[in-house]
């Protein structure tokens, strides 16, 4: 805005919108992002990330991580947590078919094994798995 004043237009700062911290959910709902119980967790934006984080604590390690984007994947990796499933464009249309997509190999994976099919709620490996 700073440059648009220096070429002579007249600015107002007007706040469209404002990120505000959700309350914290119930102790079982914690409990459940904490252990596991969630097969998937999706987030839109950067700040989505630290409010849960903040307000819940991380998801288990067995639990699926989706991101919109690039940006909100920082912040994702920032706080610890290992980002499965992004879109290939900010959308949350993309974001959709992508985790189900991330599903489906999945699935296939463990058919092609020989594995029993689970969901990631099923499974509840002692730590994160860590990219190559």
């Amino acid at each position: 805005m700073a440059g648009l004043i220096d070429l002579g237009w007249e600015c107002d700062d007007v706040t469209a919108y404002r990120t505000v911290r959700a309350a914290p959910p119930p102790a079982p709902t914690r409990d459940a992002i904490k252990t596991g119980k969630f097969d998937a967790v999706v987030f839109t934006s950067s700040s989505t990330v630290r409010n849960l984080v903040g307000i819940a604590g991380k998801p288990h390690p067995s639990t699926v991580i989706a991101v919109i984007g690039p940006a909100t994947a920082k912040t994702a990796e920032e706080h610890g947590l290992r980002v499965d499933v992004m879109a290939p464009q900010p959308d949350v249309d993309l974001l959709v078919e992508a985790l189900a997509g991330f599903g489906a190999s999945r699935r296939a994976a463990m058919l092609e094994a020989g594995d029993p099919v689970t969901k990631p709620s099923d499974r509840k490996p002692s730590a994160r798995r860590r990219k190559a």
